[in-house]
């Protein structure tokens, strides 16, 4: 049976990047990470980098942005 597209972009490698805000997202492995962005310290299939941003990226607000005070 041949592969889909989506099975295909699931087992490709990807990269966990960050950019210059603290934000994280994952990057096709294949291609250059895009200029405000660098390695974040992972390189795996797309779930994989899921996990390890969910695991890694504690507060999905840009830096620089305070919490309200209760």
């Amino acid at each position: 049976m041949k592969e889909t597209s989506w099975e295909a972009a699931e087992s490709a490698a990807w990269l966990a990047v960050r950019n210059e805000q603290g934000r994280h997202s994952i990057w096709p492995a294949g291609l250059s990470v895009p200029p405000g962005w660098s390695e974040a310290g992972y390189r795996g299939d797309k779930p994989g980098c899921l996990e390890w941003i969910s695991e890694n990226w504690a507060d999905p607000r840009p830096a620089g942005v305070g919490r309200v005070a209760t």
